[in-house]
């Protein structure tokens, strides 16, 4: 077994730095999907707050009509 040389110093700060970035654009690209992730997720509810009005109103309407005739049999 034939040992291999050691690293300079120099050649093991490179190498740092190389790590190092990598790691800083690993990272600016999971911010950059989270942010992402997030405006889809507050898009997704503005649309749902925006229909949300729809369910009690048709839940309204159902009662209403029930409600009429209910009372129009009960009046006969």
């Amino acid at each position: 077994m034939s040992e291999s040389p050691k690293p300079s110093n120099q050649t093991l700060l490179l190498q740092i730095v190389r790590d190092i970035e990598i790691l800083k654009q690993q990272s600016i690209q999971i911010l950059q999907a989270s942010q992402d992730h997030e405006a889809r997720i507050r898009e997704l509810e503005a649309n749902k707050n925006r229909q949300a009005w729809i369910p009690p109103l048709i839940t309204a309407v159902v009662t209403s009509v029930l409600v009429f005739v209910i009372s129009k049999g009960l009046g006969q």
